[in-house]
């Protein structure tokens, strides 16, 4: 019988794309939790409706360069083509089964799933998907702590797809808050995790910091 390929549906903001997010989805295709990690940017992320952020087609970009060389990945365009205010994502779920007659998996952090309640319509998103969730040493996720929101069959599943093994972990947050600090391009090419084209391309683009002109 031929093995069902699984896809990862990865997404976030990626404001900007880093080397913490290449070694999530490259954590995940190692574990053999998934065959495909799919990358969607954000278009407008319901918990960050009022913040700045580069434009999507930045954003987007700087992904494709990321993962330009690595095997098992692409990125999707698909919540810019939806354009919904707020993009949740079981709404973007359910338009990339249509077009694509898959049905992926949800890769997520341990903060994400410790939250997962909380989301759009969760009930229903932890009943029909797979949710893989990597691991995060301020989120230590438990079967005890997931039964405090979760149905005992609905925590167990979602306990079942945390991901054994470290990640490294970086924030977006993290590097954004240092751009806005010093315009030194050298600064940022260091905090993009040795991927020099992602800071050229922040620094040509003026993305981030005191002379950002983009919303």
């Amino acid at each position: 019988m031929k093995k069902q390929l699984i896809t990862a549906f990865f997404g976030g903001s990626f404001d900007p794309p880093h080397y913490g997010h290449l070694a999530v989805a490259r954590g995940a295709l190692s574990s053999g939790a998934c065959d495909h990690v799919l990358w969607v940017p954000a278009f407008a992320p319901p918990h960050k409706l009022d913040s700045r952020r580069a434009p999507f087609a930045d954003r987007m970009k700087m992904v494709e360069l990321l993962i330009k060389d690595e095997s098992g990945m692409s990125a999707s365009g698909i919540e810019a083509k939806i354009a919904k205010k707020p993009s949740y994502t079981i709404d973007i779920l359910l338009e990339l089964e249509a077009v694509s007659g898959i049905r992926p998996a949800l890769l997520i952090g341990a903060d994400s799933l410790l939250q997962l309640h909380t989301w759009h319509r969760a009930k229903e998103l932890a009943e029909k998907w797979h949710i893989l969730t990597y691991p995060r040493k301020t989120s230590p996720v438990t079967l005890e702590t997931l039964l405090e929101h979760w149905q005992p069959e609905t925590a167990q599943k979602l306990y079942s797809g945390v991901i054994p093994g470290k990640f490294f972990e970086i924030s977006s947050t993290e590097i954004r808050n240092s751009m806005e600090k010093t315009a030194l391009t050298g600064n940022i090419k260091c905090m993009t995790e040795n991927i020099p084209e992602i800071g050229d391309y922040i620094v040509r683009h003026r993305l981030y910091g005191e002379t950002s002109t983009k919303e």
